[in-house]
């Protein structure tokens, strides 16, 4: 699908015909594009798009490079974030002459944001550079989102394994779901500190680009702005993740904790029960000179004994403090 925007009235407009309106397009963004979009839109522009392939690739050489005067940038970005399956998928920016050009297979919701925001608001997108730095601006309050969200669930995370509700103490805690929660962060973390590092890439590379092309003082501006929130998200993302893996390392201790209490438990009660068996042991040989055996008090001796052993082993724990 091929979507073409145009500026009317200081802000962008969707076009029903992109290619009717050439001249005036200043992002075109190719979602899932055919091999007949991307055809068309190479003769248009004179450029070569991309395929999904190369997309994927993760050597600088094939993320940022300029081709045929046209710069050719490849960004990862979180998809599925509200999904338990989130993912990374690359979106290639191309800046050809005053275009921008966007190629992507999967629908991150900050094109979505970014669409509805160049309509309702001037985001001075007056060229393909400028709607570029606004998309980035966009893609860096969705990672920032990201990251505060998994700030949140930390610090639930947090609570449910040190401040355990009432309810949960006596029973122990459902380590596996905090488990499940602490891995599903991780992962969000992970993905936006991935997609972080690519951002840095093509940040750098923009800035040695825009060396060569006439941009305003407003957008240095905001370039080294993008470049600034990036570098204080990346340090939060080590931050996230350290705090991820205290979690991690503490939740395993309860586990480990909640384990060697039963374990306990079967032990004392193992040793609770060792004399009792002992006595019946005893008194269960098939002797036939033995002092009990024709006594009328040997069945309740060998009860009481049993109890009486059970009852003062119990006791010597208790006193102890192992119990």
């Amino acid at each position: 699908m091929i979507q073409g925007y145009a500026i009317e009235d200081g802000r962008l407009r969707l076009l029903a015909t992109p290619f009717a309106s050439l001249d005036r397009l200043v992002w075109i963004d190719l979602l899932n594009p055919t091999e007949e979009e991307e055809r068309a839109v190479e003769t248009a522009l004179g450029l070569e798009v991309p395929t999904r392939d190369e997309m994927a690739e993760i050597e600088d050489s094939s993320r940022v490079y300029t081709d045929a005067g046209a710069a050719v940038m490849t960004l990862d970005l979180p998809v599925q974030v509200e999904s338990d399956d989130p993912v990374l998928a690359p979106v290639t920016f191309i800046l050809v002459g005053e275009r921008l050009v966007t190629v992507r297979y999967h629908d991150p919701r900050v094109f979505r944001s970014f669409a509805v925001r160049s309509e309702r608001l001037d985001l001075d997108c007056s060229d393909g550079f400028s709607a570029l730095l606004s998309l980035l601006e966009v893609v860096v309050d969705r990672l920032a989102d990201i990251l505060e969200e998994v700030g949140r669930e930390i610090d639930q995370v947090s609570r449910a394994v040190f401040r355990p509700p009432p309810q949960e103490k006596g029973g122990g805690s459902d380590y596996q779901a905090v488990l499940r929660r602490i891995g599903r962060a991780g992962g969000l973390v992970s993905n936006a500190g991935d997609s972080l590092v690519t951002l840095e890439r093509v940040l750098v590379f923009l800035t040695a680009t825009s060396a060569a092309r006439p941009a305003s003082k407003g957008a240095k501006v905001r370039l080294k702005a993008l470049a600034r929130d990036t570098h204080f998200l990346t340090e939060h993302t080590g931050s996230l993740t350290q705090k991820l893996n205290f979690l991690l390392d503490a939740t395993l201790g309860m586990i480990s904790i909640e384990q060697n209490t039963s374990i306990k438990i079967f032990s004392v009660a193992a040793v609770i029960f060792l004399p009792p068996t002992l006595v019946g042991t005893v008194y269960g040989m098939n002797f036939d000179v033995m002092p009990e055996l024709h006594w009328a008090f040997g069945y309740p001796f060998a009860l009481g004994a049993m109890v009486l052993s059970a009852v003062v082993s119990y006791w010597v724990f208790k006193s102890r403090g192992w119990l």
